[in-house]
């Protein structure tokens, strides 16, 4: 019997369009093995079925183009698919796994990884505890500063902190020296981001990646750097590493037009072997302490002038499931290992959640009625 995997993308995130095309790509790779129920999550958070989702045309005017609309939503505490037509939810289907192609807010950030563990659904990626660290530029470093993992310098600043004491602030920015990279702390890779030169682009800076967190994270600027990619999966009990690419950018930072439109990162030939052999070994020790599952993608800046490898910032969720590092698997195979290895990842799991206590008895007991005094 097929098993019902649930291919769920879109959402309430900057990254909306990237993850259709990310669902789009993983529907063509599937195979005949599974039943597969695209549910697209509209930018107004709305979960939606529809008879043409797979066809990417659907997108650039949803509302005109998707055929036979039906809103679903998910049973608490039970793993079935709920279906709305018209004013009723008149069909349950029940749900295998979860293979999640959300990026960004509500989706990689560990929103919907604790949904689907209240419905008791197994899912592609880490769970919602990892997904949050990883998701919060702030957090992740404080963490990479505890387990000595090296990162570039940063201060961590606050709106409220910011409007009430900007000159404070900006003391402490300074301290990092111009040019720094301003990034809101939740949010992907390459959106809301700015270099700043000097202090007197700092407020306008600060003030364009405030709009999409009220915290940012302010890192001193490497000038001259390459900046690297790799991706680690769990695999037949182990962690598996992929390859390691290095990104061509064209621009002070890897825009989202070059990240996305313009062919990604691409592969370098030049890589020296004791730099992708370290870039590996530290990409599997981040899966293994931030305690990940799924495909995550690391990705690392290496500062040419002093020689030395940093650790950007971990996706837990990324674009195209990173399945181009991974030389040796095909996007259909990544995608069996993954369903398969959540699928055995639940059963394997077998801890007390609930526990029966005599709390209500002595409640119960309890003289409850109080005086006014």
């Amino acid at each position: 019997m097929k098993k019902n995997v649930l291919l769920i993308y879109g959402g309430e995130s900057v990254e909306h369009d990237i993850s259709i095309i990310t669902a789009l790509q993983a529907s063509q790779n599937l195979g005949e093995i599974y039943k597969v129920i695209p549910v697209y999550v509209g930018r107004n958070g709305v979960w939606q079925l529809a008879d043409n989702l797979t066809d990417a045309k659907v997108y650039g005017n949803f509302d005109k183009r998707a055929k036979n609309v039906r809103h679903a939503t998910l049973v608490m505490g039970k793993p079935y698919l709920a279906i709305r037509k018209g004013k009723k939810y008149s069909k349950f289907i029940p749900v295998d796994f979860a293979l999640l192609c959300t990026h960004g807010k509500f989706g990689e950030d560990g929103a919907l990884q604790g949904v689907l563990e209240s419905c008791h659904i197994p899912y592609s990626s880490a769970n919602y505890k990892s997904s949050a660290l990883c998701m919060d530029k702030i957090f992740m470093k404080d963490i990479f500063i505890s387990r000595c993992i090296p990162c570039v310098e940063s201060v961590a600043v606050d709106l409220k902190e910011y409007k009430e004491n900007a000159k404070k602030v900006l003391s402490e920015v300074e301290k990092l020296k111009f040019p720094v990279i301003i990034k809101p702390s939740c949010l992907g890779s390459s959106i809301g981001i700015k270099v700043c030169h000097n202090k007197e682009e700092f407020d306008d800076a600060v003030n364009f990646s405030f709009q999409f967190d009220r915290r940012v994270l302010v890192e001193k600027y490497i000038k001259n750097m390459t900046e690297f990619n790799c991706a680690c999966v769990h695999m037949n009990g182990e962690e598996k590493v992929s390859s390691v690419e290095e990104v061509k950018k064209e621009d002070e930072i890897f825009s989202f037009e070059e990240k996305y439109l313009n062919g990604g990162a691409k592969k370098s030939q030049k890589i020296d072997k004791n730099l992708a052999v370290k870039i590996k070994n530290l990409t599997e020790k981040i899966y293994k302490i931030f305690d990940l599952y799924g495909v995550v993608r690391v990705d690392y800046i290496f500062d040419n002038d002093k020689n030395k490898l940093y650790v950007n910032e971990i996706n837990p969720i990324p674009g195209s499931l990173a399945f181009y590092l991974f030389k040796d698997l095909s996007f259909k195979d990544l995608l069996n290992i993954l369903i398969e290895e959540g699928v055995e990842r639940v059963k394997n799991e077998h801890y007390i959640s609930a526990y029966d206590s005599e709390a209500l008895d002595v409640f119960e007991k309890l003289n409850l009625t109080y005086k006014n005094k």
